[in-house]
């Protein structure tokens, strides 16, 4: 078993001879600083996308405001703290049109200066249409330059609803700018949803920041923009900062080395852990009020003058403090016990598989008189080599399909490593309309599992539309459904432990195309009276027809699977229509004219012009073709004899007319004595 990084040293050291200390030194520089990522020659820049779905209206529960006021009053004092050198914009989607999930819109470019920028239009601001999640993190990675410090924020009440999949578009995001951190603030967002937008901070190596209630939100975004702004070179941070970077691992070093008055500080996990903690701990001396001394390092040397100090350490999610005198010219050594734990999470396809990097890890705090429903920590598995303090602790890892946890008691001094094997694997899709042919375009694909509590003893997981979907899965057999159009086909997989499972699914469509020829007079099509047509096409097995698609364009096309088909044309609202059964092969490409017979009848009361009137038609059996109180309406009728009815406020009349099938256009007046 791989042990944590972290490192416990004892303060008692040999002395080792100077070309020993040499090489040592040599080897930190090669392997450690090998490791350290640069610092940032600017600050960073984030893009804020906030929720404009009229989903935000909602409330939450124990206030009366909505989500939208709630949120939006919570971002104005956070902004505020922020350094005018800071480098932030703001989008919204949902908030121009309602139903139109291509409403994503940059309200401010990303730029440093006053928060007025962003309060400005978030004033404006009035949530109305959909959710559109998935384009607005695309376009808004758009705004940032690969390369370069940067982070989204998205604050939002849901998942995406524009049958779009958020984690492709993070998979994709994260190909083209591997440094761009998607951080989530989801607002009282439902489990189910949240579940479905967890791949997308996993993918990118950002956080969730949960606030399921008014009191937690403020929290929750004052978070979320103080991990996404915080300048390398410190320019950025917001006043209070206090949001613990997750504990990472430095090269040993020798203890300091006491050189005149002062304290040489170390730490260690408890007061009984024999050794010295190796991690980068974050360190401030005071005396009384005033801070004499900050630094970072696993130990620091302090040169201080004598007199009494309290000394402060913070690493990971721990802090302690403890009084410490420096007394005469000699440095005086200090160890902080942090009555803490090192935890390392691992997660792992197999046993013997490569540990993920993406697999998110939420930390929750169990014991007596915690706060269970807030987490103490969310990462990803890279990051996931803590220091907590000692305690009961909820682990949760998740990464797409997948999730496990486990409950952890982490002792004062104890080094732990949970490791979790969740025997997943890997499906990767793609649909092509026949062997060896380019994936194919605008196909959904959708997986199911067995469940026999379902209505059809199948829940879907997941659905795609990317053009290669792939899905982290438990081990297991699926069930995958490839739709385009009204063509769907269907196939079980079993995927295994450790598996990637390549499927390539052979759709073999056919193409209809329909046409139809009614009111083809030229005259009646010149004066712009063609009906709208409607197809409607229906899937024949043996006497059942099943209506797959249908369609009100003036010539309508259909991806269809192989099979026999019924095709109902119908022209107007009235009595027209026409029927044809057709048969399918694979990759078929099919032309259907569909002659529709059918006239233009005008009805008018003779003489008059009266808008107070009332019609009804009949076939010649007695049966109903239509009733409107329309003026003068204008009908499309099969060819036949028909009968009208009129009725004024106070009298009635009625007429037998003829309807015929070459599009003439004709107008029966109908005397009302």
């Amino acid at each position: 078993m791989t042990m944590p990084r972290f490192r416990c040293r004892q303060t008692q050291s040999h002395a080792l001879k100077p070309m020993a200390w040499v090489l040592i030194a040599l080897l930190i520089v090669g392997v450690w600083g090998s490791r350290q990522p640069a610092l940032a020659t600017e600050p960073p820049s984030t893009m804020i996308i906030f929720d404009g779905s009229g989903s935000m209206w909602g409330k939450l529960d124990g206030d009366k405001r909505s989500k939208f006021d709630i949120a939006r009053e919570a971002l104005k004092p956070v902004l505020a703290k922020v350094s005018a050198t800071a480098n932030y914009g703001l989008m919204s989607f949902g908030h121009r049109r309602s139903g139109d999930c291509t409403d994503v819109q940059v309200m401010a470019a990303i730029a440093p200066g006053d928060p007025s920028r962003i309060n400005g239009p978030l004033e404006k601001l009035n949530p109305r249409g959909k959710g559109p999640i998935a384009a607005a993190i695309r376009e808004a990675a758009k705004t940032l330059v690969p390369g370069r410090p940067a982070g989204i924020i998205l604050i939002h009440d849901n998942a995406d609803n524009c049958r779009q999949d958020p984690c492709e578009v993070a998979r994709e995001v994260h190909a083209a700018n591997p440094g761009l951190k998607i951080h989530l603030v989801p607002v009282g967002i439902e489990a189910d949803d949240l579940d479905k937008m967890r791949c997308v901070p996993s993918t990118t190596g950002g956080r969730i920041f949960e606030a399921p209630d008014a009191e937690s939100l403020a929290q929750a975004i004052t978070d979320a923009v103080t991990v996404a702004m915080i300048d390398p070179a410190g320019g950025s941070k917001p006043a209070a900062d206090k949001t613990p970077p997750p504990a990472k691992v430095e090269a040993p070093s020798p203890p300091p080395v006491p050189a005149g008055p002062g304290l040489a500080l170390s730490a260690r996990l408890s007061k009984d852990a024999a050794g010295r903690l190796e991690a980068p701990i974050r360190w401030r001396v005071l005396k009384g009020d005033t801070v004499v001394f900050e630094a970072s390092g696993p130990s620091v040397m302090a040169k201080l003058e004598p007199g009494s100090y309290v000394v402060e350490a913070a690493v990971g999610l721990v802090a302690a403090r403890t009084q410490a005198e420096v007394v005469g010219q000699t440095a005086v050594q200090v160890q902080v016990p942090l009555q803490a734990a090192a935890l390392r999470v691992t997660v792992k396809d197999l046993k013997d598989g490569p540990a993920s990097q993406t697999a998110l890890v939420t930390i929750q705090r169990l014991d007596a008189g915690s706060d269970t429903s807030r987490p103490l920590w969310i990462g990803t598995a890279a990051e996931a080599d803590l220091v907590i303090p000692a305690g009961a602790y909820k682990v949760s890892v998740a990464d797409s399909m997948v999730s496990r946890e486990e409950t952890v008691t982490a002792s004062a001094g104890a080094v732990l490593v949970k490791e979790f094997i969740t025997a997943s694997g890997r499906l990767e899709i793609t649909t092509v309309a026949k062997p060896d042919a380019p994936p194919l375009e605008g196909v959904t694909v959708q997986l199911f599992r067995d469940d026999p509590d379902a209505p059809e003893g199948r829940r879907e997981i997941a659905r795609s539309t990317a053009l290669k979907p792939s899905f982290l899965l438990p081990a297991g057999t699926y069930y995958v459904s490839a739709r385009v159009g009204a063509a769907t086909v269907r196939e079980r997989i079993a995927v295994g432990a450790g598996d990637t499972v390549k499927r390539a699914i052979t759709l073999g469509l056919a193409k209809l195309a329909v046409t139809s020829v009614t009111l083809s007079k030229p005259s009646a099509v010149s004066a712009g009276l063609r009906p709208p047509l409607r197809v409607k096409v229906s899937r024949l097995d043996g006497d059942t027809a099943r209506e797959v698609d249908r369609s009100s364009a003036s010539a309508p096309e259909f991806m269809l699977a192989p099979g026999r088909y019924r095709i109902e044309a119908t022209a107007g609202s009235h009595n027209v229509k026409a029927v044809q059964d057709i048969d399918l092969e694979p990759n078929a490409n099919r032309k259907l004219s569909m002659k529709l017979d059918a006239g233009m009848v005008t009805l008018k009361i003779a003489g008059s012009s009266s808008p107070d009137v009332a019609w009804e038609v009949t076939d010649t059996k007695g049966a109903l073709v239509t009733r409107t109180l329309e003026p003068a309406p204008r009908l499309v009728l099969a060819p036949g004899r028909y009968q009208v009815r009129a009725e004024t406020r106070d009298k009635r009349g009625q007429s037998t007319f003829e309807a015929v099938a070459d599009g003439q256009v004709q107008t029966i007046e109908v005397a009302v004595p």
